[in-house]
């Protein structure tokens, strides 16, 4: 049997540091190096995951933030009674013009259980341009939810200087 007693001084002196080096080897390749490159893989998978922490948090705030601006339009929608048909009613009013108002033709289509959109061809007849101007205004700076799709604007024959007025605005309701 091999032992380090049956070797010369000289051959332990040669050995002793061969075999540190062997044994300091051995602990870097099997136990430095594997947990140096878990340790950059772990750091590598925490960057991203900190990156997509952030992606999530970004897109949760981002959904409360259109959430309230959708929870808002539907207060202002619906405050009141809750019929948007009553806000262009309003705006009518405000502008003056409930008086040239000679046709109101509403159409609604369900959006979901809760919602109703409302398409409404308005008509006016004999309107001057400033009151067709004060009517967008109105409509466009209100808090209802209505949005003019569509402006046709014709002179009548009688006074070149009116106008016969159709609006098109779409609105949601309960």
């Amino acid at each position: 049997m091999w032992s380090l007693k049956n070797i010369s001084d000289r051959e332990r002196r040669f050995f002793l540091p061969a075999v540190v080096g062997m044994v300091f080897v051995s602990v870097f390749l099997f136990v430095d190096f594997p947990l140096y490159r878990n340790i950059v893989e772990f750091k590598k998978k925490t960057g991203e995951e900190e990156k997509r922490l952030k992606s999530l948090i970004s897109m949760g705030q981002e959904y409360l933030s259109v959430r309230n601006q959708v929870d808002d339009i539907k207060e202002r929608a619906f405050k009141g009674e809750g019929a948007s048909l009553s806000g262009i009613d309003s705006d009518v009013n405000k502008a003056g013009l409930k008086k040239k108002l000679s046709s109101l033709k509403p159409t609604t289509t369900p959006v979901t259980d809760l919602l109703k959109r409302t398409k409404v061809e308005l008509y006016f007849e004999k309107v001057s341009i400033s009151e067709a101007s004060r009517l967008l205004t109105t409509i466009e700076t209100d808090w209802h939810p209505v949005v003019v799709e569509k402006v046709s604007i014709k002179a009548t024959y009688e006074n070149p200087s009116l106008f016969n007025l159709t609006l098109l605005v779409n609105t949601v309701e309960k």
